[in-house]
C-alpha cells in the first residue's frame, strides 16, 4: 500500500541568490494512514514551513510531495485548494473561528465551500460538535466560551467533512494546562479511531504523547523515532 504521505528531497529557499535562506533543506519523509507523528522544532528551524507545505499552503522550491498518491509539488493554488479542502483538517493555534458566526456556523463553513447540501452540513456539523462534547454549545459564538471550548470548536471544523488528514500547528499554545490536556486527549481519540494526525509543536511534552517525533533543526530532519 502505498504511503498517505511521501516528500522526496524537498528544499524551501526564499530569496534565491546571495542572501538565500534554505527553510526546507533536503527534506524527506513518508506517513503512514493512521499514524500520530509529531513535528517538534524551535522557532525557525523549519517546522512551520514544513507544516505550510504538507497542508498544501505553499509549495517546495524543488522536490517532491505526493499526497494520497496525487503528485502535488507543482500544482497551482485553485487545484491546491481543492485538494486541501478535501484532503486536510486544520487546527491552528489562534483557533481561527469567525466571531459573528456560532459554533456550528464554523464548522459548517467549510463545508460549504465543498458544495455539500445543506441538510448534509448539518448532520455532520452537529456530529463533530458532539464529539468534542460540545452539543450543548452549538449556537454559542466564540466570545461565550473559554479557550479550550473555542479549541474544542476548531477540531471539530478540522474534523466534520472526515478529511484523512488532520495538521494541529501548536494546538494547545493558547490554553491553559488543563484545556491543552483535552485537547491532545481529543486527538489521540481521534487518532486511535483512524485518523492521521501531524501535530506541529516546540514542546517535548506535548511530542511525547505522539506515538512518533520528527525533529526537525535548520530545515533538515536530524531525528525521527517511534515512541516506545
Amino acid at each position: 500500500m502505498s504511503h498517505l504521505i511521501e516528500v522526496e528531497d524537498v528544499y524551501k529557499i526564499y530569496n534565491p541568490g546571495e542572501n538565500e535562506v534554505h527553510a526546507l533543506d533536503g527534506v524527506s519523509l513518508t506517513v503512514d494512514r493512521g499514524e500520530f507523528v509529531a513535528i517538534v522544532g524551535h522557532s525557525g528551524s523549519g517546522k512551520s514551513t514544513l507544516m505550510n507545505m504538507l497542508g498544501l499552503l505553499d509549495v517546495p522550491t524543488s522536490g517532491r510531495y505526493c499526497l494520497d498518491g496525487i503528485d502535488v509539488s507543482s500544482m497551482s493554488d485553485d487545484e491546491l485548494s481543492e485538494i486541501r479542502n478535501k484532503q486536510i483538517g486544520f487546527i491552528f493555534q489562534g483557533f481561527n473561528l469567525i466571531p459573528s458566526l456560532t459554533a456550528k456556523d464554523n464548522v459548517e463553513l467549510p463545508l460549504i465551500y465543498r458544495g455539500m447540501r445543506r441538510e448534509e452540513r448539518n448532520k455532520l456539523s452537529a456530529e463533530a460538535l458532539e464529539r468534542v462534547g460540545l452539543e450543548k454549545r452549538m449556537l454559542h459564538l466564540p466570545s461565550q466560551m473559554s479557550g479550550g471550548q473555542q479549541q474544542r470548536v476548531a477540531i471539530a471544523r478540522a474534523l466534520a467533512a472526515k478529511p484523512p488528514v488532520i495538521l494541529a500547528d501548536e494546538p494547545t499554545g493558547n490554553l491553559d494546562s488543563h484545556s491543552g490536556e483535552e485537547v491532545m486527549k481529543i486527538l489521540r481519540e481521534l487518532n486511535e479511531e483512524g485518523r492521521t494526525i501531524i501535530l506541529i509543536t516546540h514542546d517535548n511534552d506535548i511530542a511525547a504523547t505522539a506515538k512518533r517525533v520528527i525533529r526537525i533543526h535548520d530545515g533538515k530532519i536530524i531525528e525521527d523515532h517511534i515512541n516506545e
